[in-house]
């Protein structure tokens, strides 16, 4: 961001500390966060200074009080009440260090996906009615004998039936691999998860509401297997789309920001 905005989100993050911020506002300040990691520090900062407010300080200045004036032997009493003021500010500042570390542990100990499992209404599949199963294609009959197997719970039935049908050329390859994928997730293979899912194109799928979809779950999938780098990026294509999950991505991302910030 231009130095020039940093006024604009000093600002945010005042009234962000304050409550004077809708839940739209505070999310936009949370993506804006995760876009411009350099910021944290203003959050930090001001979130420190709020604490460390020496309210007898300020009003006698705001009284014009005059701080050189000798009210007794040689302002001893000035000096010992900007000592304790002081103290107490670098007291402040410690706590609010051990909050903040404490605060950093339990989000680390706190990271999970989002989503225990997916459903299966998110598998791709052909959309079939009576009528159009005689002029169905191998694959598409084959995807559809899948689909009736994993909605059953025959999950290892299925994902059989999906790698015959591997040898199939894009896109219907991607959406094979889109679908082992999630099962492998519900079955609680995360390492496998992920390594279909990094075989997904989600920008391929063929509606906004599937790729949103594909990035929140890749996203999950690869927080289960502990690859946050890969995580975030799939977070950050989610909230790109400002999609029904963007509010689940803000939180995530937050979690993975701070694991990933404590690593540094």
């Amino acid at each position: 961001m231009q130095k020039e905005h940093l006024p604009h989100i000093v600002q945010s993050i005042d009234d962000y500390l304050n409550g004077k911020l809708d839940t739209s506002q505070v999310d936009a300040l949370w993506v804006h966060l995760m876009q411009h990691p350099e910021h944290y520090s203003l959050l930090e900062t001001q979130a420190a200074l709020k604490k460390i407010d020496v309210p007898e300080f300020r009003e006698k200045l705001a009284e014009g009080y005059d701080f050189n004036q000798d009210d007794d032997v040689s302002g001893q009493g000035l000096v010992r009440e900007s000592r304790t003021a002081w103290a107490g500010a670098l007291a402040a500042v410690i706590l609010i260090t051990l909050l903040v570390n404490v605060f950093r542990s339990t989000v680390e100990t706190e990271l999970a996906p989002a989503v225990s499992e997916i459903h299966p209404v998110q598998l791709i599949s052909p959309d079939v009615s009576r009528s159009s199963m005689d002029g169905m294609s191998a694959f598409d009959r084959g995807l559809y004998r899948a689909y009736l197997l994993s909605v059953s719970g025959d999950l290892g039935g299925a994902l059989a039936e999906y790698e015959l049908l591997t040898g199939t050329g894009d896109p219907g390859r991607n959406w094979v691999r889109y679908n082992q994928a999630i099962l492998h997730f519900n079955k609680g293979a995360y390492a496998v998860s992920a390594g279909y899912f990094t075989q997904v194109d989600c920008a391929g799928l063929d509606h906004a509401d599937r790729k949103e979809s594909c990035y929140w779950f890749k996203t999950n999938s690869y927080v289960a297997a502990g690859d946050l780098g890969r995580a975030w990026e799939a977070g950050n294509s989610t909230l790109e789309l400002s999609g029904y999950y963007q509010n689940d991505a803000i939180e995530l991302l937050r979690k993975i920001r701070y694991i990933r910030d404590s690593a540094d």
